[in-house]
């Protein structure tokens, strides 16, 4: 599988909640941030995919990844779903299902060592994903 492939496989099984896909794709001692989140090792990774996989459903995720000179993967995605089930937004907050239509962007910096992601960035609006689930003031 290519670098460009595994950023791919990886944005679409970390939004799917697929924990032996997640597995397979991140190293053990991988490194990552994302909003208001950094994950220190795999196990923190999957336990924080867990903690949302069933909040969404009817998921899909579009990405274009490409490979810069230094190794870099950078993915801009786009990631569409409905909010069916309990939706854990860290920090002590549990959104119960709205049956709310999300459609959000961002960005995933991942770098690989061979077939295995070791550090990532994900970038996205938070407030957007709060304001579709209604929980900002109109």
């Amino acid at each position: 599988m290519s670098p460009t492939e595994t950023v791919l496989d990886a944005l679409l099984a970390t939004a799917a909640g697929d924990m032996e896909r997640i597995e397979a794709l991140y190293a053990p001692d991988c490194r990552g941030w994302s909003a208001g989140r950094e994950i220190t090792s795999r196990e923190e990774l999957l336990a924080d995919a867990g903690d949302r996989a069933t909040g969404l459903s009817d998921v899909r995720v579009e990405a274009s990844p490409m490979e810069l000179p230094d190794g870099t993967v950078v993915a801009e995605w786009r990631l569409t779903a409905r909010h069916t089930g309990e939706l854990n937004l860290g920090e002590d907050v549990v959104v119960p299902p709205s049956g709310r239509s999300l459609d959000m962007r961002g960005a995933m910096f991942a770098e690989l060592r061979g077939d295995r992601i070791t550090a990532f960035r994900l970038y996205w609006d938070e407030a957007d994903l709060l304001d579709q689930l209604g929980l900002l003031p109109a």
